[in-house]
């Protein structure tokens, strides 16, 4: 049974350290400010603080100063921020492919109808929330939430060392999420240049029409058809990369 001692909350300030610190670079957890507003994103960070806390069954922590006190912290906050980032370049490598689709489809002038959102393309609004969607459909939360609980069993309080990575697997799949951003565009880039070819071509052969008036209705009703059908393929590919992601991410907050 847990106590209301000072050494029980002193741990618990350190487990929402590390479970905000991670809670507040995830997308679906409230990266974005447009999609959940702080005091939301403060609520959910230590309500789920709170479930790790009492159900990883971590041992209160003596701590015999306030540099202690500080030294575990920067480590927590270290260990929530590393596992939140690598869990954000999922996300991220998903932004880049509607950032290059829209790019590509004509979208990218709408950024200047909106204002009060950031700048960032619809399409890539719409990417993102797609696979927040795959991602919660999956049951990615709850790996999450029991890879957190676990992480406490193989990395205690103040055990993290951040230069006991491996640089070049973390590079690795830096890399790889970006390049899976590239990949999952390459339908639309794909149309896109044959679109643009065929209007370079009308234009050298009739020079009377007007390809810039033509050419983005047509990249947009092409870009949408092509999207429209290559959509399924899409999640397809997005859940079996999901799939392996989610595995590296556990094997991560697990210690292996």
């Amino acid at each position: 049974m847990i106590s209301l001692d000072i050494d029980s909350l002193l741990t618990l300030a350190l487990v929402y350290i590390r479970v905000i610190a991670f809670v507040f670079l995830v997308p679906i957890f409230g990266f974005r400010s447009e999609f959940l507003p702080l005091n939301v994103r403060m609520s959910l960070g230590f309500a789920l603080g709170m479930i790790v806390f009492f159900l990883s069954g971590i041992e209160p922590v003596s701590v015999s100063s306030s540099y202690q006190l500080a030294y575990l912290a920067l480590k927590e906050f270290l260990f929530g921020f590393t596992a939140g980032f690598l869990l954000r370049l999922l996300f991220d490598a998903v932004f880049i492919a509607g950032e290059i689709m829209a790019v590509n489809m004509g979208l990218g002038f709408l950024v200047m109808f909106l204002p009060q959102q950031p700048q960032t393309t619809v399409l890539a609004g719409f990417m993102t929330l797609l696979a927040a969607t795959l991602f919660l459909t999956l049951g990615g939360a709850e790996i999450v939430i029991v890879g957190l609980i676990e992480s406490f069993s193989h990395f205690p309080l103040g055990g993290f060392n951040l230069y006991g990575m491996n640089p070049e697997e973390f590079f690795k799949l830096f890399y790889e999420s970006f390049t899976f951003g590239f990949k999952l565009s390459i339908p639309i880039l794909v149309v896109a240049l044959f679109t643009n070819v065929i209007l370079a071509v009308i234009n050298r052969f009739i020079p009377q029409i007007n390809v810039f008036m033509v050419g983005l209705p047509l990249q947009l009703m092409v870009g949408f058809v092509v999207l429209t059908l290559a959509l399924p393929v899409m999640g397809i590919v997005l859940v079996a990369y999901m799939r392996e992601y989610l595995s590296g991410i556990v094997k991560f907050l697990i210690g292996l």
